[in-house]
């Protein structure tokens, strides 16, 4: 399962249909999964528009109890746990289907405090992620997707 979710996992992904077909709903997004070491992976994602990723993490994926665990890390001299971000993702014998495992991933944008709450779908040759980003105090839906999945190809 875990090299499945390796070979899955592993590449270049953007979402150019959906992108194209709906500009309105979808910005022109990029992904980029780069192994940096056994099932460590350099992860970056930008609008196309963009030179610097709005987002930069270091991921370690382990298998655990028949499940797929995503720690994420802050990259820079020394790696820095994000704690709360993991992503735990099922296999359903033809995808992957991941979720953060608590609402403490916390990230401060747009002069709020919010926590992520995330899902995704990893298949063979697509990724589905929706990110949103709900405020600390509120619960409102402050940023990410208001529009449904991003849906991104391999390339």
């Amino acid at each position: 399962m875990l090299e499945t979710f390796i070979e899955y996992f592993e590449g270049y992904f953007n979402n150019q249909t959906q992108a194209f077909t709906n500009p309105h709903g979808f910005a022109f997004i990029e992904l980029t999964h780069k192994k940096v070491g056994d099932n460590i992976f350099h992860v970056k994602q930008n609008y196309l528009h963009e030179t610097q990723p709005y987002r930069d993490a270091i991921i370690k994926v382990f298998e655990l109890n028949d499940k797929i665990l995503l720690k994420n890390y802050q990259p820079g001299e020394e790696l820095t746990y994000m704690n709360g971000c993991d992503i735990l993702f099922d296999w359903d014998g033809t995808e992957f289907h991941g979720k953060n495992m608590c609402n403490e991933c916390y990230i401060h944008r747009g002069g709020r405090d919010t926590y992520l709450v995330t899902e995704s779908f990893l298949g063979n040759g697509y990724y589905k992620v929706i990110d949103k980003g709900m405020d600390v105090t509120t619960n409102e839906h402050v940023w990410g997707s208001f529009n449904g999945f991003f849906e991104f190809d391999r390339k």
